[in-house]
């Protein structure tokens, strides 16, 4: 009897990821007539009119969590062990194995459950020296996405002062891609350690290429003539842009006029 109601329960459950409906992350991007259905653990499959997206459970209203059967109390709590095994702390004066040479915690973030998921990529990190310690960047200097993030969300004011309207360059790695329907710019958003700051490369696409538009929902970016079609730019893509700072505007750091480099 428990099993056949265990199915039921089973069955009720993919029932609603097949219906579709419209899906808006907590980042803001839209989903038209989505379907879902969960992964693993973390994340669920999106399916819509531009593909399938991966997401994970944190990064969509709770309503879907539910629906889903993602626990967000219980996961958010396993991911805290899980981060402070990684850095060796402890949680709740409970004692967690070292690790060796850890790296110091991140800055506080906005959005602590998001970026618990997301910071495998900055584990290990030294936060830099706060920017009113450091001169104005000079031209040609190079700034790791990780450092001007953490100089953002933990000093504005002083972050304007060694950023705003100076020419320098940022490396990171391409989260996503936007394309202008009116001109030939696009705005390329760069992986952050914070949800809540995210910088994002104001890039103006060559006029030798005839035309060109984003697939995957914004994932690749595609150049085209009459004869071929080529990719310009993905996510998940190390890259390094000249840039002039523009400041944080609406948890943007605004990065103008870019030239992609080498």
């Amino acid at each position: 009897m428990m099993r056949i109601e265990g199915w039921l329960a089973l069955g009720l459950a993919v029932g609603l990821t097949l219906q579709a409906e419209d899906l808006t992350t907590l980042d803001g991007r839209t989903f038209p007539s989505a379907t879902f259905r969960r992964l693993d653990d973390d994340r669920l499959s999106v399916r819509h009119a531009g593909g399938e997206t991966s997401l994970y459970f944190f990064e969509v209203p709770e309503p879907l969590r539910r629906r889903l059967g993602f626990d967000s109390e219980a996961a958010l709590k396993r991911l805290t062990l899980e981060a402070a095994r990684l850095r060796g702390t402890a949680v709740n004066g409970a004692p967690v194995l070292l690790q060796p040479n850890p790296g110091p915690a991140l800055l506080p973030a906005a959005r602590p459950e998001v970026d618990l998921v997301r910071s495998a990529r900055w584990t290990g990190l030294v936060p830099p020296a706060p920017a009113t310690q450091l001169p104005p960047v000079g031209s040609g200097e190079t700034v790791p996405v990780w450092d001007l993030v953490n100089h953002y969300r933990s000093d504005p004011a002083g972050s304007d002062a060694r950023y705003k309207k100076r020419a320098f360059r940022v490396t990171g790695v391409v989260e996503r891609i936007d394309k202008s329907l009116a001109t030939r710019m696009v705005r390329i958003f760069l992986e952050s350690p914070d949800p809540a700051v995210r910088p994002v490369c104001e890039w103006r696409i060559d006029d030798k290429i005839p035309a060109f538009h984003t697939v995957r929902d914004g994932r690749t970016l595609v150049g085209e003539n009459n004869r071929s079609k080529w990719k310009l730019l993905e996510a998940g893509e190390a890259v390094t842009f000249e840039v002039r700072g523009g400041g944080l505007e609406d948890g943007l750091v605004e990065l103008k006029q870019a030239i992609r480099k080498p």
